[in-house]
């Protein structure tokens, strides 16, 4: 039952295509954001800083693209496009441009003769995204080209894959959908829309001319991507959400900062794809450790709901999952959230530096009326567990 409402929900996500403007649409505020160095050109190059330190994995190739990320700074490496050869590397720094993560994108795609044309990482996961393209037409090398892929930082895996020919040139994400695209010349084109958790594809339009650039932009309230072609073309596509498995089993987003963890004799719960035990497993989802959960709530349903957990996002079965807040309804004052992505903090057991982060909340969330006060933190007590927040990224409201 519970696979036939992921399959009837899945289907109602798609995309819909709103507007043509043909070749005249200076009046649509369509920018160059996600493809600074050009619409034209084949592959995204977006250097914003340049004195991000090397290390020797790096030694010899450019750097094209330097941005920054919720945890530091991306780097990518690759040889020069005019090189005959492939080498594709990223770095993840961390705020004080310090190397965490050093990762070989051929290596991890087992893959050494496509290029990446463009890198993203999914903050809301922790996850790099990055494409291996056809360098020229596709039937050179039999159509095994084009993949895109979802690498799990903390897991060191892949999460998923795409079939071929679904993704060259740029790629676009937002928090639930990747946008990406494939064509070349005398090709069949497309344009495309991924669950960006599993990779599922929700919609796949055909286009008349390659797709050259991606942007999202809200109209109206409504989240809306725009789409420009080879032929300088401009179409615009509504986004159909339609409905979650989670929403048709009641779900509701919690508006209290929730921690949860497993309740099961075998002291885990299996955290999946989606909303049924036919889904992928992702991860897991252990018990208390010292009086503290270690996932987060993101949405709460009738039989399963949403959580984060060693930043992968999935659901999980209710019947065996505990929970916890530091709000009771007792307290005079309330701390709530007053960023978006407000990093809460854990415990630091090595004594130096800064606490390291637990998970990060939406800008509203009620965070606590059961608290203490910390030098320019808040603290929210569990066990000998502590949780952290900085006085400056909450505001207080009295009830």
């Amino acid at each position: 039952m519970a696979m036939m409402v992921m399959l009837s929900t899945a289907m109602a996500q798609k995309l819909v295509l709103a507007g043509r403007y043909g070749d005249v649409w200076k009046t649509e505020s369509v920018s160059n954001k996600n493809k600074p160095n050009g619409n034209m050109f084949r592959l995204r190059q977006d250097v914003q800083r340049t004195d991000l330190p090397r290390v020797p994995e790096t030694e010899g190739l450019e750097l094209y693209i330097s941005e920054p990320i919720d945890i530091g700074w991306l780097g990518f490496y690759r040889l020069p496009t005019s090189d005959d050869n492939y080498n594709f590397v990223v770095v993840i720094y961390n705020n004080d441009l310090k190397p965490i993560h050093v990762l070989n994108l051929c290596d991890i795609a087992n893959n050494r003769y496509c290029e990446v044309q463009d890198v993203r990482w999914d903050a809301d996961n922790h996850n790099l995204l990055f494409n291996m393209a056809c360098p020229s037409y596709s039937e050179m090398i039999n159509g095994k080209g084009s993949k895109l892929y979802c690498y799990s930082i903390a897991d060191k895996r892949i999460v998923w894959e795409t079939d071929y020919l679904v993704s060259n040139d740029i790629f676009i994400l937002n928090d639930k959908y990747v946008f990406c695209s494939y064509g070349f010349t005398s090709e069949k084109k497309f344009l495309f829309m991924l669950d960006k958790l599993t990779g599922k594809v929700y919609s796949k339009l055909p286009m008349v001319y390659k797709v050259e650039y991606m942007e999202l932009q809200e109209v109206n309230g409504r989240e809306m991507l725009y789409v420009v072609d080879y032929n300088n073309h401009l179409y615009t596509y509504n986004i159909s959400k339609g409905q979650t498995a989670a929403k048709s089993s009641g779900v509701q987003k919690p508006k209290v900062f929730t921690v949860v963890y497993a309740t099961s004799d075998d002291g885990f719960l299996n955290v999946r794809a989606g909303a049924s035990t036919k889904s992928k497993i992702l991860t897991k989802l252990y018990g208390q450790m010292h009086g503290l959960g270690s996932g987060v709530l993101l949405e709460k349903g009738n039989t399963w709901s949403k959580i984060s957990v060693e930043r992968v996002t999935g659901w999980v079965y209710n019947k065996y999952l505990g929970s916890q807040n530091w709000y009771d309804g007792s307290g005079k004052t309330v701390l709530i959230a007053n960023r978006e992505n407000m990093p809460i903090y854990g415990e630091n057991y090595v004594g130096e530096g800064d606490y390291p982060v637990f998970t990060t909340v939406p800008k509203g969330t009620v965070i606590a009326d059961q608290y203490d006060e910390h030098g320019d933190y808040y603290e929210l007590r569990t066990g000998h567990d502590y949780l952290f927040i900085k006085k400056n990224d909450v505001r207080i409201e009295k009830k």
